[in-house]
């Protein structure tokens, strides 16, 4: 390998990172597709499903992000036990996730769905939207186990670096559901017209699917007898807790943070029906940029992940700036387009669910909107990919306390304060949102500047894995002789 080869392919660096995130840009941006044309299309149905669809859709991603969070901090243990050479802790590590998923999934519908339900109650939104928005958070509540199963599954892959394999599955959901919509909501090849409901019903069967196939991958023969997937089954409670002890943190700032937005989606609805509309849409081309950016926040949790379980810190800070200097190029083109070309993104909304004067009044809220979430971008990509570092470090607790602070001390009164004390208007509510997320890359750059990171293990204390154990062996075989 010449020089400009080895430099290229440093340990940590851009080329290793992007050879991991390309796939989970494509995964998380084929979700974004989803997610955006679910919205249009709710858009184009009726002006009540463009109000009630996006606010709706957060919560219930808020109220599952929980469980999401702490099952998804599989994807660390993996990736560093993978690093380790530990394959049957690899292998523990996946299966506490699904049995975390399994039970969590079960007892939603039980004990998160009245919450969501009491919460569309106290946003006092317009009867119609209120009833549109219950019906489509119902529905989705009934089914949890599914995303949460898929999540832990997936990490298996992931937290090895086998990227290509959740991407090929990730986009196999997107085209179902994306079909599905597009007959469940309007009715279309003999399907009933169910409008919002039939969104919903669209993402459980999507989502169920995606679950299937990751079994299926799971139980592949190469990777039963690799890894004896079925043999390394038994449940220990030391595990379990480690999940719950790293991956609780970063399961409740997760939440929170969600939650705290789903609040600020909903209060926007207190300014009015077209502003409401106006932010959703702007939301929702915002995915097109925001969830592919989650691909570089992940591979840098994986890479800092893998480092770190090897001992080797310099390649996961590395890891960590690769993944800030990617992010940040990707968000700044996508924030030059929004605010070049912001007509061509909202024309997608423009429907008969919405009539020629309200759209043009959405407009004209919506392209100042794209404009904000430019300048947004930026502190974002800082913001989840040092996040994402500290995570795939062990970090969580920093991160939660953070999150918690920025959500609940700041955003959340901040965007009650501007919309029904001051009555301020929507810019001014959005103002919040953008100074929210510049605070958290601000501390999380901090944080990982300082270095704290470097002294945390997650690791169980187990068995020297046999790659280990031969070495140490081999070594004492020479000491010896």
């Amino acid at each position: 390998m010449n020089k400009k080869i080895q430099k290229i392919a440093v340990p940590g660096g851009k080329y290793e990172l992007l050879k991991i995130a390309w796939p989970l840009i494509l995964s998380t941006a084929s979700y974004s597709i989803m997610h955006f044309f679910d919205r249009v299309m709710l858009t184009r149905y009726s002006d009540t499903t463009a109000a009630a669809a996006t606010g709706a859709g957060i919560l219930a991603f808020a109220l599952i992000s929980l469980f999401l969070g702490i099952a998804g901090y599989t994807t660390t243990f993996v990736s560093q036990y993978y690093g380790l050479g530990d394959k049957k802790m690899c292998v523990r590590s996946f299966w506490h996730g699904v049995y975390f998923s399994l039970v969590c999934g079960i007892l939603y519908p039980f004990t998160f769905r009245p919450i969501g339900l009491w919460i569309f109650d106290l946003m006092n939104h317009e009867p119609d939207v209120l009833n549109a928005e219950k019906i489509y958070f119902g529905t989705l509540a009934f089914c949890a186990v599914f995303p949460l199963t898929s999540n832990s599954i997936s990490a298996f892959f992931s937290g090895r670096g086998k990227t290509k394999i959740v991407m090929w599955v990730t986009i196999s959901i997107a085209c179902i559901n994306i079909f599905l919509n597009y007959c469940l909501i309007f009715g279309n090849f003999g399907a009933p017209e169910l409008g919002i409901r039939g969104a919903a019903i669209a993402t459980v069967i999507s989502s169920f699917g995606g679950t299937v196939l990751y079994i299926i991958l799971i139980s592949r023969k190469k990777i039963r007898t690799e890894y004896n997937i079925f043999k390394n089954m038994a449940f220990r409670w030391s595990t379990i807790k480690n999940l719950i002890k790293y991956g609780g943190p970063s399961g409740i700032s997760f939440s929170l943070d969600i939650m705290a937005f789903s609040i600020f989606v909903l209060l926007i609805g207190h300014i009015g029906r077209v502003q409401l509309i106006a932010s959703n849409v702007a939301l929702s081309i915002n995915t097109l940029s925001f969830l592919p950016m989650l691909g570089f926040s992940m591979a840098t949790t994986i890479l800092v992940g893998k480092y770190m379980g090897k001992g080797d810190k310099k390649a996961a800070e590395r890891s960590a700036y690769s993944g800030v200097k990617c992010a940040a190029v990707y968000m700044i083109t996508m924030g030059i387009l929004f605010v070049l070309i912001p007509e061509v993104f909202f024309w997608f909304f423009k429907g008969k669910g919405i009539n020629s004067e309200m759209f043009a009044e959405i407009f004209g809220y919506g392209r100042w909107l794209l404009v904000m979430l430019a300048f947004l971008g930026v502190f974002d990509a800082v913001n989840v990919t040092f996040s994402g570092a500290l995570k795939g470090a062990g970090d969580t607790w920093f991160t939660m306390w953070i999150s918690v602070l920025a959500s609940w001390l700041f955003f959340a009164p901040a965007v009650y304060l501007v919309t029904d004390v001051f009555k301020a208007g929507i810019f001014w509510a959005w103002a919040c949102f953008v100074i929210y997320v510049a605070l958290l890359a601000l501390f999380y750059w901090i944080r990982f500047s300082i270095g704290k990171w470097k002294n945390i293990d997650i690791k169980e204390k187990t068995e020297p894995p046999p790659t280990l154990i031969s070495e140490i062996a081999g070594e004492a075989q020479i000491i010896e002789n």
